[in-house]
């Protein structure tokens, strides 16, 4: 398969604009989403390389028959996938949407790293007294922030991190982990190993899938409740689907361990404001929250959990990096190199299953 004519839909720097050039014969640019593409060039296009909105909305499935692949620059395609050309079931077999699984590994594991560190010391929560206020006995009646040896929560080491989704982010975050002693398990829908197949950048990840200690299935109640027991860092790394969302209720969150930290970079329709906050707030619930993704996203001015002392929200960035669509361009050349030498796409994305 010769797949020569690529056309982009956001705004690429040059070099990495450069880069494409070499690899394809003809390459079409319209950073502008509300300039789209003539239909000439819709019609000749093999593969659209595109934000994580997808297609174009003017773009007409009946336009649509030259293309092989769409690219997105994001991990999540819930957005690309309601456009009606992935409504269609002849173009559903004939397009392969893909993500840019992989290059995340750049960022969010280590935001996940920093937001464990920064719940596990209480960096945001709390003002640091001047040296000269700190007592060396602790007193076991006094206010921590005062005392040496109880100003912090948790050691982290020996702590256990449950990772719910083992993809290319946790697998990261699961290698960087050993790092701090922690221990590691992971839920996925089948409970079992599975060997990474998509891009993987060398030196990172977990492709045989050999770090977590053992696996639970989130298809199985009893399974899934065992893997809440034990997590006392729960990290959510899911893309938004019927079966993920507000998979997480209160009554599950009450089935984490006392303390326990939760982390969310997947997508905020994991779990509803409501029940995080009743959690944060429950007698021996979640010790603190690190969320970069929110229900409803973005939370409307004054929710409480903008202010709650042991949330830390940002606004959905967790994957930002210097370079991030320059290394998603790496990705799109090597996947469309790959198809060239008569193999499959790299991250390849379910449209029934929305990942």
């Amino acid at each position: 398969m010769v797949l020569d004519t690529l056309t982009i839909t956001f705004e690429l720097a040059q070099e990495s604009r450069d880069k494409c050039a070499k690899a394809f014969k003809t390459v079409h640019y319209f950073p502008n989403r509300d300039e789209a593409p003539p239909r000439d060039v819709v019609q000749a296009t093999e593969i659209w390389f595109c934000n994580w909105l997808g297609l174009p909305d003017d773009v007409r499935e009946e336009d649509l028959g030259k293309t092989k692949i769409v690219q997105l620059t994001s991990a999540g395609a819930n957005m690309a996938l309601k456009h009606p050309a992935f409504q269609d079931p002849k173009l559903v077999k004939q397009i392969k949407i893909c993500n840019t699984s992989g290059i995340h590994a750049y960022s969010i594991p280590q935001y996940i790293i920093g937001q464990i560190v920064n719940c596990e010391l209480r960096l945001a929560e709390k003002r640091w007294p001047a040296r000269n206020e700190m007592k060396y006995r602790p007193d076991p009646n006094e206010a921590p922030s005062s005392s040496f040896g109880a100003t912090s929560y948790y050691k982290m080491r020996g702590r256990t991190a449950g990772l719910l989704g083992y993809g290319a982010i946790a697998r990261e975050t699961a290698r960087l982990l050993q790092a701090f002693g922690i221990k590691v398990i992971a839920a996925n829908s089948r409970g079992e190993r599975r060997v990474d197949d998509g891009y993987i950048i060398p030196g990172t990840g977990d492709k045989e899938g050999t770090i977590p200690e053992q696996y639970y299935s989130t298809s199985d109640p009893e399974s899934f409740k065992q893997f809440l027991n034990r997590s006392e860092i729960l990290i959510a790394s899911l893309p938004s689907t019927p079966q993920t969302h507000y998979m997480l209720t209160r009554e599950h969150f009450a089935q984490l361990p006392k303390d326990a930290i939760f982390i969310n970079v997947g997508r905020g329709d994991l779990a509803k404001s409501e029940d995080i906050l009743a959690a944060l707030d429950q007698p021996e619930g979640l010790l603190a929250v690190g969320l970069d993704v929110t229900d409803p996203e973005p939370l409307p001015k004054g929710h409480a959990l903008l202010s709650h002392p042991r949330a830390v929200i940002t606004p959905h960035n967790s994957s930002d990096f210097a370079g991030y669509f320059d290394a998603g361009t790496d990705m799109m050349i090597a996947s469309v190199e790959r198809v060239r030498q008569g193999g499959e796409p790299m991250n390849v994305i379910d449209p029934e299953k929305g990942y």
